[in-house]
């Protein structure tokens, strides 16, 4: 008999719960919700933030989900109600400008958009896009805003190069990827079922998942890749270009790259940059560049391609307002802290910590406003 109770009442909480999430989701949590909040178009051929949506992000093995918000057009933002002001603050990059491994209110857009509540703040970042992408999200912008655009940040991340050289194209106005289609995996009727009508329990399971993933993670003790000891992606700034690149075959480094296309890559950024900073000019808005370094790169030098000077000169060219170069502070800071390395960037990557994107939006504050 006692058993009987126990079952009956334990149905009924069931009942009771699902009934409950069902409520939740029609009426409270209104963001529709994803593990990455992707979608695909153009056959694959270009990706995107799903409009309004919610997910416990994790891209990363090395480092913790964390919370992503979008908004009606799909860009990453609070989560919160937004009062317009109809002056507008806009941010373009890629991974490092979406804040990968972080909370929105501990990015350096959501630390400066805390400060400045007077303005409008617009992340038009996704990770691995690249300037033919940040050209392109900003005039897709331009064309659904009218709003004043009072400043624009563009942060040229090292893997820009790379990616203008082999991934990203333009045609007929139109950005697509060069040699590869993205396909997320197609849910069933039954699971758009769920994830409309049950978030509550997805948003308890991914916090569960969330919490094993750290504390598997936590007890590994070796880790494959250290950011410190190099990254083929970034490594043009310290390694020669012929044997990174392939030119001289017989001891080329590493297949990410093929001959001629660091040069390719940094001809393409410089254009595109350019091409954003006339039409800064034409808006009437302020341009800012912003440069970081990567573990690596404090590591081993600038010593065949001096990314500042690049950016420096990239500035000029692009009659930017100013350059914001978080070399010398992140220098400084690898100086004066043993610990550098964990305290700036997230575990086993190069993304920014906390304390990380404090350093950058302080130095934003500085120079650019």
């Amino acid at each position: 008999m006692k058993l009987k109770v126990i079952t009956i009442n334990l149905v009924l909480l069931i009942i009771i719960y699902l009934i409950s999430d069902v409520f939740f989701s029609k009426f409270i949590f209104k963001q529709s919700v994803d593990h990455k909040c992707y979608e695909h178009l153009n056959q694959g051929r270009f990706y995107q933030m799903k409009k309004n949506c919610f997910s416990n992000m994790r891209m990363i093995s090395s480092i913790d989900s964390y919370k992503v918000y979008t908004d009606k057009e799909g860009r990453r933002f609070s989560g919160k109600k937004i009062n317009i002001k109809n002056q507008s603050i806009v941010f373009l990059g890629d991974s490092q400008t979406f804040g990968v491994g972080t909370n929105w209110e501990d990015t350096f857009v959501g630390i400066l958009e805390k400060k400045y509540p007077n303005y409008d703040f617009y992340n038009l970042a996704v990770p691995s896009y690249s300037p033919t992408v940040y050209e392109y999200k900003l005039r897709k912008f331009i064309d659904k805003n009218k709003n004043v655009i009072k400043k624009i940040f563009v942060l040229i991340d090292l893997t820009d190069v790379g990616d203008e050289a082999t991934r990203w194209q333009t045609s007929n106005n139109e950005v697509s990827l060069r040699n590869e289609k993205i396909f997320y995996k197609k849910q069933t009727d039954f699971q758009k079922f769920k994830k409309e009508n049950f978030k509550g329990i997805y948003l308890i399971s991914s916090k569960i998942r969330s919490l094993f993933r750290k504390i598997k993670r936590d007890n590994i003790v070796n880790q494959s890749y250290r950011p410190v000891d190099g990254n083929p992606t970034g490594a043009y700034i310290y390694t020669d270009h012929e044997i990174l690149t392939g030119c001289n075959t017989a001891e080329k480094k590493t297949n990410w790259w093929k001959c001629g296309d660091v040069k390719i890559g940094l001809d393409k950024v410089e254009e595109k940059i350019i091409n954003i900073g006339n039409k800064a000019m034409q808006l009437n808005s302020e341009f800012y560049i912003i440069i970081m370094p990567w573990p690596d790169t404090l590591n081993f030098g600038q010593t065949k391609l001096n990314w500042e000077k690049f950016a420096n000169n990239l500035c000029i060219k692009s009659q930017c307002n100013g350059l914001i170069n978080m070399f010398p502070k992140f220098k400084n800071f690898k100086k004066m802290n043993e610990n550098w390395l964990e305290e700036i960037y997230l575990n086993n990557d190069i993304h920014l910590t906390k304390k990380g994107n404090e350093i950058v939006a302080n130095e934003i504050m500085d120079k650019g406003f």
